[in-house]
């Protein structure tokens, strides 16, 4: 275990199989290995995955599994219990209705067990006679309510079930057996397993407005297991600061380049490079993942034939610009003096020598601006950084002696600016 000791606060790093300070354990793994040699029952035991000072500690089910020999698997139940049973909707009634599920901890409880947890997966089932549920998203709702489009045994937003993936569905062209509508009974059950979306918050039940239609829906405990291991960073996300260009997604004028975003093989394992060394985004930034954000990007909204690694660097890397920016940035004016190249600037001045052109009033929005790795291929605007009324205006001026360009920092967005108000 590493500590590092600013003022009187403690600050440690713990190796994924060492228990908290508090004395709590951070997931299941840890209360099974405390069982290790004796015989283990399944029970009700308190956690605390990210440790004193995170969010707070809460109970959940501790478990071992025959298929998952050698962990200790973390069940989260939802009000229905750890032996969910199927819940029965049939006609007539509602053509659209909403199951909810309600597991009784915060959405940042469930990210902290998610985060440390190397797997986790829910088991899902629909049994359906005369209803079509799968021929309009959502399928299922995400814990931070975003609209999925998968079942269990399918890849996130693949628009399939554990069928079609496995070549095994009733009728060979169909996507999913609850797609039929043609009086038999049908079943789609198996695993949703992106850890990132879990567990399920809703599931719609569709198609139960008339009398014969019926429908069994089972949504079992969410399961965790294992431990989160980093690997080397692989994509990357290159993030600056532009002047907005009206009507296109293109960057406008470059204003500041921020340090790259490397983004590793565990979740939230995300780096800073700036060019000297590579860090931890957190090790710069501790409160990077903390940091509100104006901007969403869907899973729904991304090519599906892109690589697992490139779906999670253009989901995060727009977020995580907007991100930066606002870290480094978004508590400044313009106004405000930095150090650059060992001299004391305005920042709006750096940006403008930065830009290299005139700006004029009224001027251009500061967008955070986002680029992918070639192999991922993809960029645009973020979000604006500042204020949205906050606007930079820069000025090309010919130096009289030199004949040199040189860009003044127009700070009023005055029409009329001269340069003798810049060198007196």
């Amino acid at each position: 275990m590493a500590c590092l000791k600013i003022s009187v606060v403690f600050f440690c790093v713990l190796s994924v199989h060492e228990v908290v300070g508090t004395g709590v354990p951070r997931s299941c793994e840890d209360v099974v290995r405390q069982y290790r040699g004796t015989v283990f029952k399944e029970g009700v035991h308190t956690i605390d995955p990210d440790g004193a000072g995170g969010v707070d500690a809460f109970q959940v089910t501790c478990a071992t599994r025959d298929d998952l020999p050698g962990h200790g698997v973390t069940l989260v139940p939802h009000a229905g219990g750890i032996v969910s049973q199927p819940k029965r909707y049939q006609g007539p009634g509602l053509f659209q209705q909403y199951a909810s599920f309600d597991y009784g901890l915060t959405k940042d409880q469930l990210d902290s067990l998610t985060r440390i947890s190397g797997k986790c997966r829910q088991f899902v089932q629909l049994s359906c006679h005369d209803a079509w549920n799968f021929h309009t998203n959502p399928w299922w709702v995400s814990r931070q309510g975003w609209d999925m489009t998968n079942w269990g045994g399918a890849p996130t937003n693949s628009s399939k079930c554990g069928c079609a993936i496995q070549n095994r569905c009733d009728m060979s062209n169909d996507q999913c057996n609850c797609h039929r509508d043609d009086g038999m009974w049908r079943v789609d059950a198996g695993y949703l397993d992106d850890k990132r979306y879990l567990p399920v918050k809703q599931v719609p039940i569709r198609d139960v407005d008339n009398s014969h239609e019926e429908v069994y829906l089972t949504v079992k405990p969410m399961e965790c297991y294992g431990v989160v291991t980093s690997g080397q960073p692989t994509e990357k996300c290159f993030c600056s600061l532009n002047a907005e260009v009206k009507g296109f997604t293109k960057a406008g004028p470059l204003l500041f380049q921020l340090p790259d975003l490397i983004y590793g093989q565990g979740y939230n394992d995300v780096w800073i490079d700036d060019g000297n060394q590579k860090r931890k985004v957190t090790d710069v930034y501790p409160q990077f993942f903390n940091t509100r954000i104006r901007r969403q990007i869907l899973l729904s909204s991304l090519a599906h034939n892109k690589s697992p690694d490139c779906v999670r660097v253009l989901q995060n890397c727009p977020v995580d610009c907007e991100r930066l920016a606002k870290l480094k940035f978004a508590s400044m004016s313009l106004s405000t003096n930095i150090t650059n190249a060992g001299v004391q600037k305005a920042l709006g001045q750096v940006m403008c020598e930065n830009a290299g052109v005139t700006i004029p009033p009224p001027g251009s929005r500061i967008v955070a601006f986002y680029k992918t790795a070639p192999g991922c291929d993809s960029s645009g605007s973020s979000t604006y950084f500042h204020p949205d009324d906050t606007s930079i205006c820069c000025k090309e001026f010919i130096l009289p002696f030199s004949r040199q360009p040189f860009n003044v920092f127009n700070e009023k967005c005055s029409p009329n600016v001269d340069i003798s108000t810049i060198f007196g």
